[in-house]
This record gives structure tokens, sequence and C-alpha cells, in this order.
């Protein structure tokens, strides 16, 4: 057999040209730099939004130390008249053991109380209303007692109003007496 000799087969070596390496090393860097932008976009972003969340930050601390500030006066207020509270108990309790403010107050709301019906029932059979008249004193005996307003009980009204009770009750009487 014949050996021939083949030549070597020459592989056309691609050369890239200058302008396509022109081309690659401009896109390469225009990419590079829109990155680059991107990146300074994104920070510039991200560093406005951490300047707002700090000053936002710094606000409320602000805000709670202004409120732990009120608290502490709250606190300190409350401890100033808590103690005065309970000196003021501490003294009421003695005076509770010599005087009953409630009750001396609520039996004078009832004093008036009668002194105004009193003088209602007085004034109505001066009109000759015996009827208007008749309703209010059976109205007040019958929220006080007969017995309480003659004086007759341990809780009975002041000597005054059982007189004035006492002569309301005589022209009641005489007034059913006239009629009869």
């Amino acid at each position: 057999m014949d050996e021939k000799k083949k030549p070597e087969q020459v592989k056309p070596e691609k050369k890239l040209s200058r302008t396509t390496l022109t081309f690659y090393i401009v896109g390469l860097f225009s990419v590079a730099i829109a990155l680059i932008l991107i990146s300074y976009v994104a920070q510039a972003r991200a560093d406005r939004q951490l300047d707002t969340l700090t000053n936002q930050l710094n606000e409320q601390q602000t805000v709670a130390q202004g409120a732990t500030q009120k608290m502490e006066d709250l606190q300190a207020q409350y401890d100033v008249q808590s103690a005065a509270l309970d000196k003021v108990r501490e003294l009421l309790d003695m005076e509770l053991a010599k005087t009953d403010v409630v009750g001396a107050t609520e039996q004078r709301m009832e004093e008036r109380e009668v002194y105004a019906s009193l003088a209602r029932i007085n004034a109505q059979l001066l009109a000759d209303n015996q009827n208007e008249a008749k309703q209010e004193y059976d109205a007040l005996v019958q929220k006080y007692s007969e017995d309480r307003l003659l004086g007759n009980t341990e809780d009975s009204f002041d000597s005054d109003i059982n007189k004035l009770f006492e002569a309301v009750q005589k022209q009641m009487d005489s007034q059913d007496n006239k009629e009869e």
C-alpha cells in the first residue's frame, strides 16, 4: 500500500477581527458601568430609607423618653396624693368615731325634703286645696313615718320639724272634722 502522504489539512484559524473585539470590550464595560449605576442607585435608595428609619426611631425614642418622664412625674404625684389620702383617711377614721359625716349629711337632706313638703302642705291648705294637701301629707307620712316625724324614734328629725309636723297634723285633723 502506498502510503500517500496527505498534506495536513490546514484549519482556517478564526481570528477575531478588531471591530468584534472592540465591540465585546465596549459591551463588557457597558454592562459593568450599568451594574455599577444600578448598585449606586440601590445604595442611595437604601441610604435614604435608612435615614428615614433612623429619624423615625429617634422621634420614637424622644416620645418614649417624654412618656417615661411623664409617667415618672405622674407616679410621683400619685405617691404624694396617696400619702395625703392616707392621712385624710386616718383623720376621718378618728373623726368617724366622733361623728358620722355621711349620716349627718343624709339627715340634713331628708330634713330639707320634709321642710319643703311641709311648706307645700301649708301652701295647699292656705289655697284651700284639701285634696292636694292630703296627698302631700300622705306621701310624707308614707316616706318618713309618723313616729319619726313626731320625734318618737331614734333617727327622728329635729324638734323644729316635729313641731311643724304636729301643727300640720292638727290642721289636717281640723280640716277632716270640718268636712264631716
